[in-house]
């Protein structure tokens, strides 16, 4: 399905429910290939729709309202749980049958009796599960449609659009990838990759209805998250197939299994050891791909076109449009009265993107030092600002580089609601009225005054961050303010002495 634009401007429920029933329809598509013996990709295209209906299904439950119940979901999990088996046995299956050529002729009986093991198991469970969840899916997609097509209570979402509470759910499950992603730190992290793998699916699943979507397309950031899927799908296949193995090796072990193998020989034992250290090395080299492509890169090249697409569905919502801008006036120089108050050292750093919404960053002043983190969403004033420990802004900081700005921030004695900023790697100067603050310039700046940039771009932090400097060396603390009369790369487009 591809949403269009009059869909995304519509009401978040009644967005929720047109997602909804296109996913429904779907799932039941795929439910009615499910006995064909003939179809091989039947049963993972089936799950898939499952998956992808339950997880959107969840993502809109708050503003579904009485159209979804508890145990819609419930029922949608439970035919999911009943195919894992079945599917599991056949991705092992799969990757058991690119193993021979790798090990020695001793081994294939190991491999061969494993296999039919598993295709025992994956005849089984396909037989004694299949059509209760076809069912199962039937049942739930009849009630559920009927709800869904019902007209929709009146919205109660903070958001006044679909695109914006879309926007909303895609910022956080972002947030939440990327603290999963943080947490895997080795090919042992079963728990945190599975989790991280989850938090991927959920994103993507979101986004996937955009793409082709005209001034949305999500087809990028999609592309992205089934790459680190496939990367988490590797490896957590590989986790499977290793504890699989070292069942299998319980069993062998047994007396009828050594009789069958024969009792004089070594039996299945060396070439289920062999299997097992295949997958040992088979996550291994998952996770060395996983670290090189996206964890040693903080998940940049993945979380990056997500966020481009969040940014278009809040301009598409309305809350892009401009508030009306902070007063700023750029100044010649920095007047002593404007030093004599506190002072602030910062350094902050953007991460890479056509559009920076995320940045990191270090505070010192005479109280110590601080890191934070700040991201920004468009058409709202100020950032949302967390503080981080140390290590944190020291995995991210060199992803900023090439983006950054460092300043000093002085509030003067005497002016409240007036901020001045001194900017140590570039010759510019600012005053900056705090937000809620109509008082006038202060009598004793005006001379240093050269005009009012409030609305222009340019004297933003995260636009000043990429632009090129002339010049790398930075003013010493007791040099003179910036004045505005630098050369080309020192001064924003527009800024005259």
């Amino acid at each position: 399905m591809t949403l269009d634009l009059e869909t995304l401007d519509r009401t978040p429920s009644e967005g929720a429910r047109i997602v909804a029933l296109a996913l429904l329809a779907d799932a039941v598509e795929a439910a009615g290939r499910v006995h064909d013996r003939e179809d091989a990709e039947a049963l993972h295209d089936f799950r898939v729709a499952v998956r992808r209906l339950r997880s959107s299904l969840r993502a809109w439950q708050p503003v579904l309202g009485e159209a979804l119940r508890k145990k819609d979901l419930k029922r949608l999990r439970g035919v999911g749980q009943a195919t894992n088996e079945a599917r599991d046995a056949e991705v092992l299956l799969a990757w058991l049958a690119s193993l021979p050529s790798a090990l020695p002729e001793s081994h294939r009986p190991a491999v061969d009796w494993l296999s039919s093991r598993l295709a025992d198991r994956r005849h089984r469970s396909r037989g004694g599960a299949e059509a209760p969840a076809v069912e199962t899916l039937t049942r739930v997609a009849e009630k559920l449609a009927r709800r869904l097509a019902a007209p929709p209570a009146a919205a109660t979402s903070p958001t006044p659009t679909f695109a914006g509470a879309l926007a909303v759910l895609v910022r956080a499950q972002a947030r939440a990838l990327r603290d999963e992603l943080g947490r895997v730190s080795s090919a042992e992290a079963v728990a945190h990759a599975h989790r991280a793998r989850i938090a991927g699916k959920r994103l993507r699943y979101l986004l996937e209805p955009l793409r082709g979507t005209k001034k949305v397309d999500s087809d990028a950031a999609v592309k992205r998250l089934k790459e680190l899927q496939d990367l988490l799908g590797e490896l957590h296949d590989a986790h499977v197939a290793a504890a699989e193995v070292a069942a299998a090796r319980v069993e062998a072990a047994a007396d009828v299994i050594r009789r069958s193998a024969g009792e004089d020989g070594p039996g299945l034992r060396p070439g289920l050891i062999a299997v097992e250290r295949a997958a040992h090395e088979r996550a291994r080299r998952a996770f060395g791909r996983l670290e090189s492509e996206v964890l040693e890169r903080k998940a940049v090249t993945v979380l990056d076109p997500v966020y481009a697409v969040a940014v278009a569905l809040e301009e598409r919502s309305g809350a892009g449009d401009d508030p009306p801008p902070r007063r700023r006036y750029l100044l010649s120089a920095l007047p002593d009265p404007a030093r004599w108050g506190s002072a602030t050292e910062i350094e902050k750093g953007w991460l890479p993107g056509d559009r920076p919404r995320e940045c990191y960053g270090v505070a010192r002043s005479e109280s110590g030092e601080t890191f934070f983190r700040a991201t920004f969403a468009a058409g709202r004033r100020g950032q949302d600002t967390e503080a981080v420990s140390r290590p944190v802004f020291e995995a991210f900081w060199p992803l900023t580089e090439g983006r950054r700005v460092h300043k000093r921030c002085f509030v003067a004695p005497g002016e409240p609601g007036w901020r001045f900023d001194e900017y140590m790697d570039r010759q510019l100067a600012l005053a900056v009225a705090e937000p809620d603050n109509d008082r006038p310039l202060p009598p004793w700046l005006e001379a240093y005054v050269v005009r009012e940039v409030s609305g222009e771009r340019g004297y933003h932090d995260d636009v000043l961050a990429r632009r090129p400097l002339r010049s790398k060396r930075a003013r010493e603390p007791g040099e003179a303010g910036g004045a505005a009369t630098g050369g080309a790369g020192e001064t924003p487009a527009g800024a005259t002495p």
